[in-house]
């Protein structure tokens, strides 16, 4: 975040087989993602290859499979950095995926982004 000076960067050693569900409980045991005011906050991970591994949303506690792949050596092929952006809201976080497919909703559909858009939605109306 813009206000914080502190490096957040963390390693995990990780078994082949860890799927990014165990990486999600590990950073929340960590109590990695911060509380942030309003409570309802995304968190998405992400890393070049895939905008979404995953999406957390605080408001409701939620989990979103970004991905159907889920064992991280398979999502993190040449490259085992992955990083949480911040979105401060939901309606912020479908903006950004609207955003990458320029309104075809086709291509969004295909790709599976509609569930995660119907979420937003949903999460915006509590």
């Amino acid at each position: 975040m813009a206000d914080d000076m502190t490096d957040h960067i963390k390693v995990y050693q990780l078994k082949d087989n860890a799927t990014y569900k165990t990486l999600f409980h590990i950073l929340k045991k960590d109590k990695y993602f911060p509380n942030v005011s309003g409570h309802n906050s995304v968190w998405v991970l992400t890393n070049h290859h895939y905008h979404c591994i995953f999406s957390y949303f605080t408001k409701t506690n939620h989990l979103s499979m970004g991905i159907v792949e889920q064992k991280l050596k398979n999502i993190c092929q040449d490259s085992y950095d992955v990083y949480l952006q911040y979105y401060s809201s939901p309606k912020e976080w479908k903006k950004k995926i609207e955003s990458m497919y320029e309104g075809d909703t086709y291509s969004l559909w295909r790709d599976g982004w509609l569930d995660e858009i119907k979420y937003c939605e949903y999460v915006m109306t509590l």
